[in-house]
């Protein structure tokens, strides 16, 4: 009888040994399989996770190793992404502001081209009477021709100032504006 007891608590502890192999090598499979898929999952798992291995592999290692270990990180990538995200931001704003004030040259400038074209036109039209006329026509062509440069001297003014809007050459207008008629 107590050799059968004995082999029934023999036969018990190699059933208890298997089990507790069986779990001792099935529960940290399964929670290392779960803390993977938690940290895909998760953005803060994933980030606590990345904070835990830089704080116990600090003393191991040195920063540039644990730096390249880390650098394909997703946590570490977002973190460059979202750097990089803000300072697009802020140019898209200084652009914003840029592209704003030389929308207003631009209107401005249209404007007075537009308005000089049209008075332009206007003084050709209602010149062309006197322009016939013996001697009166000499001064009209005359008083029209002055008329004409200055209109262009202003015109390359304004295409002056849209170069120094838009930051490119600014053009000589000195070649228009510093005619003298004799």
């Amino acid at each position: 009888m107590q050799q059968q007891s004995s082999e029934s608590k023999s036969g018990l502890a190699s059933k208890l040994w298997r089990i507790s192999k069986v779990l001792l090598f099935i529960a940290p499979v399964l929670g290392l399989g779960s803390l993977n898929v938690l940290t895909l999952i998760n953005d803060q798992a994933h980030a606590a996770g990345v904070s835990f291995l830089k704080a116990v592999l600090a003393p191991a290692l040195a920063e540039a190793t644990m730096s390249r270990l880390l650098s394909h990180s997703p946590t570490e990538k977002y973190g460059a992404l979202e750097k990089s995200h803000r300072a697009l931001e802020s140019k898209h704003v200084e652009l914003k502001k840029v592209s704003a004030a030389r929308s207003q040259v631009v209107k401005n400038i249209s404007t007075r081209v537009a308005r000089r074209a049209v008075a332009n036109a206007g003084k050709n039209v209602a010149s062309y009477a006197a322009e016939v006329v013996p001697v009166i026509g000499v001064a009209a062509i005359t008083a029209l021709t002055i008329s004409d440069i200055y209109d262009d001297c202003q015109t390359l003014k304004d295409i002056s100032e849209l170069n120094v809007a838009f930051e490119h050459e600014t053009t000589d207008d000195n070649t228009v504006c510093g005619i003298k008629f004799p």
